[in-house]
């Protein structure tokens, strides 16, 4: 996606010896190998792994898991439905079983630190400013959207046992 894609750049050119493991569905390698071409000669660095974020472990194998044990520094979790209209039972599977399924991952693999792309919409219709340190005053989380987003952020503010970051 739209972060995803601009991380990865970001990360190619920050870290110029850094490999980078993206997680990629079966059915979206073509896209994955058309969005290479935007990353220019650090492309190579970026290895796609074939997933699902809707399975336990991802969908990763325990070979392939036992390969990256200790190897991975960070793991960026930005996968989730965006779309407020979509329907709360894909909304629920993506976001809040996806982020549990990433972070046990995380933990499996020994991940040092777990990066979470959250949104302001965890604070649901909190009237006026929802600042950083604030999380359990949200409310008004009717709609799915602004539930699992902020039952993801939850999953990982107290279900996580790596250091953990995350961004709104």
């Amino acid at each position: 996606g739209f972060i995803g894609n601009n991380l990865i750049g970001e990360l190619l050119q920050k870290k110029k010896k850094a490999i980078i493991y993206v997680l990629v569905r079966k059915e979206s390698k073509k896209k994955f190998e058309a969005q290479k071409s935007e990353w220019g000669t650090g492309a190579k660095r970026v290895i796609p792994i074939t997933g699902d974020l809707t399975r336990p472990m991802l969908g990763i194998p325990a070979k392939k898991r036992r390969e990256l044990e200790g190897e991975i520094g960070h793991i960026f979790h930005l996968a989730a439905v965006y779309d407020l209209l979509a329907d709360a039972e894909s909304q629920m599977r993506v976001n809040v079983d996806g982020t549990h399924n990433a972070v046990k991952f995380a933990e499996n693999i020994k991940v040092r630190r777990f990066h979470h792309m959250s949104s302001i919409a965890a604070a649901g219709l909190y009237p006026g400013i929802f600042r950083e340190d604030m999380f359990e005053e949200a409310h008004g989380l009717d709609n799915p959207y602004f539930r699992t987003k902020h039952d993801s952020e939850a999953v990982v503010r107290h279900e996580c046992h790596v250091p953990w970051r995350v961004y709104r």
